[in-house]
């Protein structure tokens, strides 16, 4: 009954965040429907994380009590959350927060959760553990590692449902692995993480009448790294390739993003485009089905249409990761499979030769 109340808190901040839009929606609306990655068609609301901080924090408040790990560990996780949590909230409000201040602000959160909780100590090769043995070497490791998986999961939150589904089967996928390794703190933390962002995606997925904004993304992808850490630190039986696996979908992206970037286009790492995989998907797989004939789909189902093919991509190499969690060569081999689909899908893609039995079925278009 735990994972509904938490739920339900979710649904009910996401709620009330869209019955008062017309207050705030100056303000917290994503108004620009011009820039390269915008795929709705109205203004919106992008402060969603609202939602998934307050679902996780209720159902966090109600299991603390009866764990005594648990009453110092979650404290600490949302104390660590908070600069980078507020840093995103700030750029869904003032549109002004740039993307190098809110990498700062997550290399921030990150040290913050090494000085509380530790941070990453070994990553399963004996030279690296070694220098992982000294604190300031651990310290940057572990800054530029969860610091790096929070700004990625920002990146691939480009469609109704995308951003909050993914993160919602990272979480379930470090709970059963948790679960298995008698964790209960991290079990409890992530599986509260699940539902409250199962919580707002009733508001977000299909028809997007609420945003989970940079706020929301970096929340879920900083505690969704930090929980992943913690899950190889606190139990020596996972291998520490599992951290990466269970997050390899954001993080493979941002690094295909940035080398896309920086030596196939020769522009700015930085620079937003419309290049990313879902955007293909978007346009390639789902909006040509609704291309066709007299268009009167809902702009934000078509949108949302494009969530599930990238759901199942991130299965590929989540499934394998979840049983062979203590296989460093099972998890390595995921991983690979994982990029090599990533590549085959993103090369046919990108040069319209898209498989034809990826398309949607022409009976689902309205006339």
């Amino acid at each position: 009954m735990t994972w509904l109340y938490i739920c339900v808190v979710a649904f009910m901040v996401g709620g009330l965040i869209v019955a008062s839009e017309r207050w705030h929606g100056a303000f917290t609306g994503d108004s620009d429907l011009n820039k390269p990655q915008a795929s709705h068609s109205r203004a919106t609301p992008r402060v969603g994380g609202l939602a998934v901080l307050a679902g996780s924090l209720a159902g966090l408040l109600v299991l603390g009590p009866s764990n005594m790990t648990l009453t110092w560990l979650w404290p600490a996780l949302f104390v660590s959350a908070l600069p980078v949590f507020v840093a995103g909230l700030l750029e869904d409000i003032t549109k002004d927060i740039g993307s190098g201040k809110r990498l700062m602000a997550a290399f921030l959160s990150a040290a913050i959760a090494w000085w509380l909780l530790g941070g990453v100590t070994r990553v399963g090769i004996a030279p690296v553990d070694f220098i992982l043995a000294y604190w300031p070497i651990s310290l940057l490791f572990t800054m530029v590692a969860v610091g790096g998986c929070t700004h990625a999961l920002n990146i691939v939150d480009g469609m109704n449902g995308l951003a909050g589904m993914i993160a919602t089967l990272m979480a379930v996928s470090i709970a059963l692995v948790a679960i298995q390794v008698g964790d209960m703190p991290i079990f409890m933390i992530a599986a509260a993480v699940a539902s409250a962002t199962l919580g707002f995606l009733v508001w977000n997925f299909p028809f997007g009448r609420v945003f989970l904004g940079d706020g929301g993304a970096y929340f879920l992808g900083f505690m969704l790294a930090e929980l992943a850490v913690l899950l190889v630190v606190r139990n020596p039986s996972v291998s520490p390739f599992f951290a990466l696996a269970v997050l390899f979908y954001p993080v493979f992206e941002t690094g295909f993003s940035i080398w896309r970037r920086r030596f196939k286009r020769g522009t700015p790492v930085d620079q937003p485009d419309a290049l990313h995989l879902h955007q293909l998907v978007f346009r390639r797989l789902v909006r040509v089905t609704f291309s066709k004939g007299r268009r009167r789909s809902i702009p934000a189902l078509c949108n949302a249409l494009a969530s599930p093919y990238l759901w199942v991509l991130a299965l590929i190499g989540l499934v394998p990761a979840t049983i062979w969690w203590d296989n460093a060569w099972a998890l390595c081999a995921s991983m690979a499979v994982f990029a090599a689909v990533y590549i085959w899908l993103y090369s046919r893609l990108v040069s319209w030769r898209r498989p034809g039995w990826l398309l949607l079925p022409s009976a689902i278009r309205t006339d």
